[in-house]
């Protein structure tokens, strides 16, 4: 039996799974604030998992970990994350063993993402495919000739920092013009802000008198036909097909899976993202791609770093 986290900037994802990809449980907590609530939150969601699955401490032979943002796994430590901002050069696999009393392993959360997708997903389809995480940020991953590839030190395929606009929105990583910006969780909340005074007639006006505004409630007004939800969704499809073209162009993949909270709304933007697709992409690069979503959902990520944890065991 493994963990498996994926260690968001508003939720931890946890499962239990067995060697065989059985998952026993599966819960969300939130992340917190800060760095010592976001410890006592990891520890709440390994105790919920073992208690849902019936499986006690001594059950439980690693936890892997996927963390938003650069990381060093040989080292155990994330390097910095802008969406866990009080992470940095933070020693996780130290803290995490120290407080669970398990073998813990680190990965970026968008190749855990990659590695749940190819272990019990739609990526063992393909041979070579990409895969774009859509949450409060943007992860990615590859797989090339049916292996991940996730650089020198666990931090490629940082797809949410490929840079659509130099001169354009100001990312919280620093620079200028990340896709992040543009297509993911945080982007539909801030354009939508931006936007709202051209829709006065919008339902979502009403709504944030009385709740936060958020990517769920912006979706959940879309799916009642709301113009400004709608052209919100619509506008980030168009920026999520600049960068996924781009994509298209270096890899020439046989499959395009899009994962993360926001891919819940993607009846909302993946028609656009094709459109951009095919009209940015190269001849001979942008046929017979196959769209589609993880088999998963939110919990892709942490399936894939239970299967890290159980792959470095078997070493």
């Amino acid at each position: 039996m493994v963990i498996g986290l994926d260690i968001g900037g508003t939720n931890i994802k946890g499962v239990i799974v067995d060697s065989t990809g059985v998952i026993r449980a599966q819960t969300s907590v939130p992340t917190g604030k800060a760095i010592l609530e976001t410890e006592q939150h990891i520890v709440q969601c390994i105790n919920i998992l073992q208690e849902l699955s019936h499986i006690t401490k001594n059950g439980v032979e690693a936890i892997g970990i996927g963390s938003a943002g650069a990381i060093d796994k040989h080292k155990g430590t994330v390097i910095t994350s802008p969406n866990i901002p009080w992470w940095k050069n933070y020693p996780v696999v130290q803290q995490i063993q120290k407080l669970s009393g398990c073998k813990t392993f680190l990965e970026n959360d968008a190749n855990c993402a990659v590695f749940g997708e190819l272990w019990l997903g739609n990526g063992k389809h393909f041979k070579n495919w990409i895969m774009l995480t859509l949450g409060t940020g943007i992860g990615g991953g590859a797989v090339i000739d049916g292996v991940p590839y996730t650089g020198r030190a666990g931090s490629s395929m940082e797809f949410g920092h490929t840079t659509i606009d130099y001169n354009g929105l100001l990312c919280k990583c620093g620079r200028k013009g990340c896709l992040e910006c543009y297509g993911s969780a945080t982007a539909v909340v801030n354009f939508t802000k931006s936007h709202i005074s051209m829709y006065p007639d919008s339902t979502i006006i009403k709504r944030i008198k009385q709740e936060s505004l958020t990517a769920q409630l912006v979706f959940e007004e879309a799916q009642k036909g709301d113009a400004l939800a709608l052209y919100i969704f619509n506008l980030i499809g168009q920026y999520l097909g600049i960068g996924i073209a781009n994509l298209v162009n270096i890899f020439n993949p046989e499959a395009m899976i899009l994962g993360g909270g926001l891919s819940g709304a993607h009846e909302y933007f993946m028609p656009r993202i094709i459109q951009g697709v095919q009209t940015l992409a190269l001849a001979g690069m942008k046929e017979d791609i196959y769209y589609c979503l993880t088999s998963y959902g939110n919990y892709t990520a942490a399936i894939g770093a239970a299967k890290y944890a159980l792959d470095n065991l078997l070493e």
